[in-house]
């Protein structure tokens, strides 16, 4: 073999792994003679084979040689174990086994099969193992590949069947790499293992190549089986030390009273706590019941205590708790809860024994008399209030509706501009009024848990109008800039309460203004990612200032205040009014939070759940006029509230370009006509320094060297009857624009000036606009299943607009006969859901339950639902029943439009992708 091997061109490296296996099986070889001196030593030792333990072991033996243990040594062994009854004494076993078989390390491991883990029990391991060597086989992550679920080696330990792990065996290569990096050449695994399920581990490691002897494996396994029930012995005992200790421990620092009732002597234990609670030493009392009833119990309580425990040993109650009063020694009341539950039951089922234990609750007793005698008095003065302003918003709401009705009748006469001016300023005053009328039932309302929140379409550029305009128009507010960003996506047609949200936004602004000492005001709303909500809005609205701030513990203490709902009168500024607004917050199914720095302003933030609006979510939805070339200059000092109007101004498509300086902007209009370039439309803000908008105004029209004089649109919250009396330049503005300026009134604004004349006119001309639905739905069959004949006229006449045939049905039973009985196939239906006979929810169920026996119908009819109420709820359970869409009355027709041409267009191209 040698001389093959030689001839054959073996490499160095070959040749030197050949050696190095010759020198182990050498290295073996000498290791045999130790072998027969440690058969002998155990000879001598087979009596007591531990005691001397502390005796230097002989080197292992060969395999040839024979095994070194049997089951007498293992009996022997268990004997030892038995007589020394101690922990350390599986120490000592394991460091015998090591010793005797020149082992480097041996451990016992155990199996948890829930967390399916390893867990090391004991250990023992020659003095000179490094500790780094320690630390790699205390962990169990070289055990790995054998315990891994599914593995060969698993299965072979589940069947008590060892591994062995040998550093020559190319096979084991990955297993045994980090093994030799230790000097570790030799290992053996042997399982224990029940109903093929495992239950721990002995792992031995050796420094050399020899092999394991069956009958030492076959003897190391049956005292594993041994030692694991020693230590589970041994744990028991521990845990049942420590809960005896802990028994008496707790016995004698418990302030409760515990004791035992042998209900067949009537004699009683009571613990030391139990007499100390009382006032009474150990030994002073007998334990009986007589002493409960002599001394114990209060005699006015004594009778019922006893029936109650009579009766639960008749009725067989396993347990029992009561509340009765217990004398001191000198005579005060003490109040206990007793805890008492029953044990050693007697062949008719009757407990023999009663285990319990008093808690002193007698100041919770009096506290609960406290609060009691409080709260009547809270709700007596409650009560109290709550009348008074009931009253109060009566005689105040009487001339309100007197102011109210005669301004609405006023708008039905013939009035001049400045007349109506004055009309709306009226009414929106009394609105105001109003609110905070509502503010202060508002008190009672949430106290009483009887706010109930209004569900109508509101215009939400409406609502920041009238505070825009509540706000601007303040005297106390006059220094203060308001700033609204209403980002693009923000729906201006909503259903929800808009008072309820209008009085939130008013109270916050109101707080700002007040407390913060700020010179502007950022009012920011943004639309929020709707995620599960698919069927509403949902909004974040912030209000920031720049002020004053708060310290960590004064916001700390708001927020404490606000989580906990606390309502009751204190010293602290504006705290009752947000409370009231971050429960209205939360009944709008939002959340509310509040952020603040010393120095660095405030910033509150909260957000609101709304409905989608039938009106849609804008009216702007195409732009009918070409706006590309229409030029406007922006002239704002407040950087804010310039970037936003400015943004606003791009989304419609104006070239739009902004200056802060109103004196630059004079120069930079005169550039802009010279350079045969000149601005069509100057949007100003009326309150600026220096120079307000009116003024700026005044100098724009009066410059004879413009060529081309631009139109000038003011912003403000003022009407212009209120600017016009104050400033004779007012005449010359050519529009006003309300705070906030949303995108709808600016095109309108823009898109009315341009009407008015032709050179505007020529520069951006009207688009028509192809509506992409009119494809889809042109052609389109449809049934309708309506009961009401004035909504079928009205429905057929809307569809008709876009071509699209329809079929009527009167209710769920007509159309169900007509899809049955038709020749024709309807692409859609569209589905009322309150009808006679068979409403369309059932109707849908039908359809969708496969009823229909006409084949000439597709499979999957899209089908809309149009209700007239339009309630919580319904849209789910149109969806529930199958349905694809959901209007309500009044249908608003471009939603009609929109959503059959959604459905349609999702049926086509899910159509598609089946014939593909």
């Amino acid at each position: 073999m040698g001389k093959k091997s030689l001839h054959s061109g073996d490499s160095e490296e070959a040749l030197a792994a050949k050696i190095q296996l010759l020198e182990e099986e050498l290295a073996s070889l000498k290791q045999s003679l130790q072998a027969k001196h440690a058969i002998n030593t155990l000879r001598t030792s087979a009596q007591n084979p531990l005691i001397d333990s502390d005796q230097d072991a002989p080197g292992p033996l060969n395999k040839s040689e024979g095994a070194i243990f049997d089951e007498t040594w293992v009996q022997e062994t268990l004997r030892y174990l038995v007589k020394q009854q101690h922990p350390h004494s599986i120490q000592q076993v394991l460091r015998k086994v090591g010793s005797l078989l020149g082992l480097r390390e041996i451990g016992i491991w155990n199996w948890d099969q829930q967390d399916a883990q390893l867990y090391l029990l004991s250990q023992w391991c020659v003095s000179d193992l490094n500790v780094t060597s320690r630390n790699y086989l205390q962990a169990p992550a070289w055990l790995h590949f054998a315990i891994k679920a599914g593995s060969a080696e698993r299965r072979l330990l589940e069947e008590n069947q060892s591994l062995i792990l040998s550093a020559t065996d190319h096979d084991q290569t990955q297993a045994t790499e980090p093994l030799r990096q230790l000097g570790i050449f030799n290992s053996l695994i042997i399982p224990l293992s029940e109903q093929n399920q495992l239950q721990g581990l002995m792992t031995l490691h050796r420094d050399n190549p020899c092999t394991w002897h069956q009958q030492d494996t076959k003897a190391l396994g049956s005292l594993l089986g041994w030692l694991f029930r020693f230590m589970q012995q041994h744990e028991q005992l521990r845990l049942m030390n420590d809960r005896d200790t802990r028994y008496q421990y707790a016995m004698e620092a418990s302030n409760d009273g515990i004791w035992d009732w042998n209900l067949l002597t009537n004699k009683i234990y009571f613990s030391r706590s139990y007499l100390r609670m009382l006032g009474y030493d150990y030994e002073d009392l007998p334990g009986n019941l007589k002493t409960l009833q002599d001394y114990f119990v209060h005699p006015d309580d004594l009778d019922n205590m006893l029936l109650e425990y009579q009766t639960s040993i008749d009725n067989k109650r396993d347990s029992l708790q009561l509340q009765f009063r217990l004398l001191h020694r000198d005579g005060h009341i003490i109040w206990v809860n007793s805890k008492a539950k029953f044990f050693e039951r007697d062949h008719l089922d009757r407990p023999t024994r009663c285990v319990g234990v008093n808690t002193d609750i007698t100041d919770f007793i009096n506290s609960r008399e406290e609060l009691l005698n409080a709260k009547a008095q809270a709700d007596l003065a409650s009560k109290t209030k709550s009348e008074f302003l009931a009253r109060v918003s009566h005689e105040i709401r009487t001339p309100m509706n007197a102011i109210i009705g005669i301004g609405y009748l006023l708008h039905d006469t013939r009035l001049d501009e400045q007349q109506q001016s004055y009309l709306m300023s009226v009414n929106s005053a009394a609105d105001s009024l109003l609110q905070i009328i509502n503010q202060l039932l508002d008190f009672s309302k949430i106290e009483a848990g009887r706010v109930i929140l209004e569900y109508a379409h509101f215009d939400l550029d409406q609502l920041f109008e009238k505070i825009s305009r509540l706000f601007e128009i303040s005297a106390l507010h006059r220094a203060v800039d308001i700033v609204y960003d209403i980002k693009a996506d923000v729906p201006r047609f909503l259903r929800g309460d808009a008072s309820r949200l209008s009085q939130i936004l008013s109270h916050l602004l109101s707080n700002t203004f007040q407390y913060s000492n700020t010179n502007q005001v950022v009012v920011r709303v943004a639309r929020l990612a709707q995620q599960q909500k698919q069927k509403q809005v949902v909004l974040q609205f912030t209000v920031e200032d720049n002020g004053l701030g708060m310290t960590a513990e004064k916001l700390a203490h708001i927020r404490e205040r606000l989580v906990f709902n606390k309502y009751h009168a204190d010293t602290e500024k504006n705290s009752y009014g947000l409370g009231i607004c971050s429960h209205l917050v939360h009944l709008m199914q939002g959340d509310f939070q509040i952020d603040s720095s010393l120095n660095k302003g405030c910033k509150v933030t909260f957000t609101a759940v709304f409905e989608h609006s039938h009106l849609g979510e804008k009216t702007l939805v195409n732009h009918p006029r070409d706006l590309n070339n229409i030029r406007v200059l922006i002239v704002d000092d407040n950087t804010i509230a310039r970037t936003i109007i400015a943004s606003t101004a791009r989304s419609i498509h104006l070239q739009a370009d902004e200056i802060d300086n109103p004196f630059s902007a004079i120069e930079r209009i005169r550039q802009a006509d010279n350079l045969g370039q000149p601005y069509h439309f100057i949007l100003l803000d009326y309150r600026m320094p220096n120079i307000n908008g009116l003024q700026l105004t005044g100098l724009i029209k009066s410059d004879n060297s413009l060529k081309q004089k631009p139109r000038v649109f003011l912003i403000s919250a003022y009407h212009r009857d209120e600017i016009s009396s104050a400033d004779p330049n007012a005449i010359l503005v050519d529009e006003f624009l309300s705070k906030p300026v949303s995108e709808s009134r600016l095109f309108d604004a823009i898109s009315q000036a341009i009407g008015r004349e032709q050179l505007l006119q020529q520069i951006s001309p009207e688009v028509l606009i192809h509506d992409e639905s009119l494809d889809i739905l042109e052609n389109t069959r449809m049934l309708v299943v309506e009961d009401n004949i004035v909504n079928q006229q009205v429905i057929r006449g809307i569809l008709k607009k876009k071509h699209i045939h329809t079929s009527i049905a009167g209710n769920g039973i007509e159309a169900l006969k007509i899809l049955e009985n038709t020749t024709e196939s309807f692409d859609i239906i569209l589905m009322d859901l309150e009808m006679p006979e068979m409403d369309g929810l059932e109707a849908t169920k039908r359809i969708r339950a496969g009823q229909l026996r006409n084949n000439n119908q597709p499979q999957y009819i899209p089908i809309v639902a149009v209700t007239a109420q339009a309630m919580r709820g319904d849209r789910e359970r149109c969806l529930a029943a199958g349905m694809n869409g959901y209007l309500s009355k009044p249908v608003n027709p471009e939603l009609l439009y929109n959503t059959l041409a959604d459905i349609l267009r999702k049926k086509k191209v899910t159509n598609d992708n089946l014939q593909r």
